[in-house]
């Protein structure tokens, strides 16, 4: 089974307008129109069995409803390939009662993302859910590094992930963007070899900003093809999940470039899907 890791779907009535935003912030296009129907199209054209879905709460008030969605969307997985985690938002005051109802309802793991929460990751709010999670032995899942639309300030650095790792070290503990968004220097030298997971999404090359949007080539690199080979080597691929971070990139095409850099046939295999399977219990 491949497993994409790292996805994100959004209301019909709303995706179009909230992928216009982003994108513009972002200086980066989509490559799908942001809906489950959208996720579902992409994923067969790419040969991918199932995505994961990561809800991000930017707001306290959409903590139990988009949990909630996620339940359902769960309770559907056999038939669409989609598996949502949960989320949790750093100023919910009742997170405790709230992760213990979501991992009875069968959620296996949380998304947070500092920078859209607006809180750095080491902020005692984060370390309590994360300490939490991990007595609940949920898996969580932040976004790590800079944020394409938000560059001012590092709310996820190595240091801070870091100082996570110090004080609670989480077993199931999700590194997006390869530990660190435009700051892989640092992660090869830090983090690669820890007892955390790395996905690959959108790291790979660069991206392509919208229609009309003029983007320095500079500006568009990310990660180059031997830099991201020396993590994967020097972490191991039984950390590594395979990742695409869609509809900002797309699945394809990250498909066959993670293909043509992993060689290894067990290597790949743990990438491309059974690494997922077993951290994020996905049947």
């Amino acid at each position: 089974m491949i497993i994409d890791s790292h996805t994100h779907t959004f209301p019909e009535k709303i995706a179009s307008g909230v992928l216009e935003h982003l994108e513009m912030k972002a200086e980066s296009r989509s490559y799908t129109k942001g809906t489950d129907k959208a996720l579902a199209e992409s994923m067969k054209e790419a040969g991918i069995d199932c995505s994961v879905l990561l809800p991000v709460m930017t707001g306290v008030n959409q903590v139990e409803k988009l949990n909630d969605i996620a339940i359902s969307k769960n309770e559907s997985f056999d038939k669409t390939g989609l598996f949502s985690l949960g989320g949790m938002h750093p100023d919910y005051e009742d997170y405790k009662k709230e992760l213990s109802r979501i991992k009875s309802r069968g959620i296996t793991g949380i998304k947070l993302h500092p920078a859209y929460q607006n809180v750095d990751l080491d902020d005692i709010r984060f370390l309590r859910i994360i300490e939490r999670a991990a007595e609940l032995d949920l898996a969580v899942v932040i976004h790590a590094g800079l944020d394409i639309g938000i560059m001012h300030h590092n709310f996820s650095s190595v240091e801070q992930i870091c100082t996570v790792m110090k004080e609670i070290a989480p077993e199931k503990f999700v590194l997006a963007h390869l530990g660190g968004w435009k700051g892989w220097d640092e992660v090869e030298k830090t983090l690669a070899g820890e007892n955390v997971y790395l996905d690959t999404a959108f790291v790979l090359g660069s991206y392509e900003p919208p229609e009309g949007i003029f983007v320095p080539d500079e500006k568009r690199k990310m990660l180059g093809d031997e830099q991201f080979v020396r993590i994967v080597n020097k972490h191991g691929a039984d950390k590594i999940l395979f990742a695409t971070d869609s509809p900002w990139s797309s699945q394809k095409d990250t498909l066959t470039r993670v293909k043509a850099l992993i060689t290894d046939e067990n290597d790949l295999s743990e990438i491309l899907g059974k690494n997922a399977e077993k951290l994020f219990n996905i049947a």
